[in-house]
């Protein structure tokens, strides 16, 4: 499955407004928990603007730097988001730290 990098917080934002009604999985590392798609939309709205406070905060981190991956941005069932500790990996990222995708979509 190929992902792609969503370039902004803001692009991340846009494509969180057409991701599909269904059931979805969040996995947080070693827990997951089943969301509705609203749900899904405000838990992955904290996350990116976590992410945006990460950029601001650590002024090392350049604001091109992708955390979030999405499967099809135009049509999103699956996302998978990195945190900090992914920095400094060029070949291999490390497992994401948030996983979250439509239930029918596995």
């Amino acid at each position: 499955m190929r992902f792609y990098g969503i370039p902004s917080e803001d692009r991340a934002l846009e494509i969180l407004e057409n991701i599909p009604d269904g059931m979805w999985i969040l996995k947080d590392n070693s827990s997951q928990i089943r969301l509705t798609s609203q749900q899904v939309k405000e838990k992955l709205k904290d996350i990116i603007l976590t992410i945006k406070s990460w950029k601001e905060r650590e002024k090392h981190i350049p604001q091109t730097t992708v955390f979030l991956f999405v499967h099809t941005p135009s049509e999103p069932k699956h996302f998978k988001i990195y945190d900090l500790s992914s920095l400094g990996c060029g070949v291999n990222l490390n497992p994401p730290r948030w996983e979250c995708y439509l239930l029918e979509s596995t």
